[in-house]
């Protein structure tokens, strides 16, 4: 009952906003989804410092915001002007890239504030791939070729905006990672289900959409998009400039046995600045379970430090803090994020043995290298016992994928160049390593008598993968491909002792986009 009543105070502020008198102030407008085929071209800009108006820890980006990044390069004619043929491709292909998703005519000055508007369309896909895994560096061997359809409606008008995204998509049912039925002959799921509601110093959304608070390429630590998009409602308050945002929502039920579940929530808070080529933010996470527990207030509230009514008002739960941080310039942009999962402060005997619980990334991107193409690289590095506590029910994860990264106990290396060579096909060569030990959030954590023989890091027999690949994306016409091809060097692959191989794995993405559209106005 108390979960109901929390749930529907949430729904009625969420419709009161929505309905509430307009004032002066951003309009709505919906969002660029982070698996996109357009972020590549905004990652490739990015990195040659075209659309810095755009946050570097915080995806995904809105369509008006990235439409006025573009804008706004646009009217830098010095910057413009040097901008070289396969980066003025990039710009071009990025313009038509966002148009399914805009509900006004970027050609239209009138088209500022635009009535309430809807439009539908479609496209069909294949996914060839070596993998059901979606990270080819730790590749299932499962290889496939499966097809797939989307279906799209986005609306809005003044301050309101969202759309849907459902997929029939095959692919799922080989997908390990997928929690819903695969015994099914066309797999589908609703990928993005989202109402907006947007003004000058607030945003709030109720629904699904992928987010990722980190730097870019990889997945946040603490809020990230490897697990399939869930409900969750996502508040904001600030500027560009300072803003507070939040997110909470209603994890899976963990079964303890017939007729008993725990019920299992999630509420995460953040601290964003942005001065100039500086930007930074300061956060805590919180996953909390119990039998018959609800929403809690204390962890609703974005404004409350979790840190203290942990222990203060003894709220128990799986706590985690996070800092980030990235800083432009000339020789490249370079960001940074911490994960702290496991802090001890207070006295104690045998718990003092359990090992660190931590993530890390550090990554340069846009490094100079010769005319428009770059250099990047990247390291990150989660722990062992990172996500998870002796309570399997606060084990940081939805449907047995985490919120933040998708694995634990690994760490990987990344290096490469960013190569602008055609037009229209940002393209990635790169080098990476990555070491991945038997620790797994999903197992039962370890007893305290046994903390001093539980590795802190890459526990088990590690698993090494070195791989050399190419990734790249491009938009012709009708068509977008986007793919990631290279070859694995395996040592003890899936952990095995002794299971050493060389092999080819790789994923392509095939899409046509038909130019045939539904209107509504």
């Amino acid at each position: 009952m108390r979960a109901r009543c929390v749930s529907a105070i949430a729904m009625a502020s969420l419709v009161a906003a929505m309905i509430a008198p307009r004032r002066s102030g951003a309009q709505a407008s919906p969002y660029l989804p982070v698996d996109d085929i357009a972020y590549t071209y905004v990652d490739a800009l990015i990195a040659r410092g075209v659309l810095g108006g755009l946050s570097s820890l915080e995806r995904p980006y809105s369509v008006a915001r990235v439409r006025a990044a573009l804008d706004s390069a646009a009217l830098d004619t010095t910057a413009a002007a040097e901008l070289g043929t396969v980066l003025r491709s990039y710009v071009e292909t990025l313009h038509r890239a966002i148009q399914r998703y805009e509900l006004g005519k970027p050609d239209d000055p009138a088209s500022a504030k635009p009535p309430f508007r809807a439009k539908a369309t479609f496209d069909i896909y294949a996914t060839a791939q070596s993998s059901s895994r979606q990270e080819l560096m730790n590749a299932d061997a499962r290889s496939n070729i499966k097809p797939g359809m989307a279906g799209y409606f986005v609306f809005g008008g003044g301050h309101l905006a969202g759309s849907v995204r459902a997929l029939l998509d095959n692919r799922l049912n080989t997908d390990p990672e997928f929690p819903g039925r695969k015994d099914r002959k066309i797999a589908g799921r609703t990928e993005d289900g989202y109402i907006r509601g947007q003004w000058k110093y607030a945003e709030l959304t109720f629904g699904r959409v992928a987010r990722s608070w980190g730097p870019r390429g990889l997945s946040g630590l603490q809020l990230g998009d490897e697990a399939y998009t869930y409900d969750h409602l996502y508040g904001l308050a600030g500027t560009d400039r300072v803003h507070i945002s939040t997110v909470i929502a209603r994890l899976d039920n963990y079964v303890l046995g017939p007729g008993l579940e725990t019920s299992r929530y999630f509420s995460i808070h953040r601290l964003a600045v942005n001065r100039g080529r500086f930007e930074g933010a300061l956060s805590e996470a919180f996953v909390y379970s119990g039998v018959g527990r609800g929403l809690e207030f204390s962890l609703i509230n974005p404004l409350n430090v979790y840190g203290l009514t942990w222990r203060n008002e003894k709220i128990d739960g799986n706590l985690n803090f996070g800092a980030e941080a990235t800083f432009r310039s000339t020789a490249g942009t370079f960001a940074a994020h911490v994960l702290l999962d496991d802090i001890q402060i207070d006295e104690c005997d045998t718990v003092c043995t359990e090992p660190s619980s931590y993530g890390l990334t550090l990554t340069a991107e846009g490094l100079p290298l010769a005319r428009d193409h770059r250099l990047f690289a990247s390291y990150t590095r989660v722990s062992n016992l990172a996500y998870h506590t002796p309570n399997i029910g606060e084990r940081y994860a939805i449907y047995s994928v985490g919120l933040g990264r998708g694995y634990s106990d690994y760490d990987e290396l990344r290096m490469g160049a960013d190569i602008a060579l055609l037009r229209g096909a940002p393209i990635r060569v790169y080098l990476a390593r990555r070491r991945q030990g038997e620790g797994d959030y999903r197992k039962p954590y370890p007893q305290n008598s046994a903390f001093n023989r539980t590795a802190g890091f890459l526990s088990g027999t590690v698993w090494t993968t070195n791989r050399i690949g190419l990734s790249g994306s491009l938009i012709s016409g009708d068509v977008q491909v986007t793919g990631d091809a290279g070859i694995n060097q395996n040592t003890n692959r899936a952990n095995r002792p002794g299971n050493d191989i060389n092999v080819f794995e790789g994923r392509v993405k095939v899409i046509w986009v038909p130019r045939w559209l539904v209107t509504f106005e």
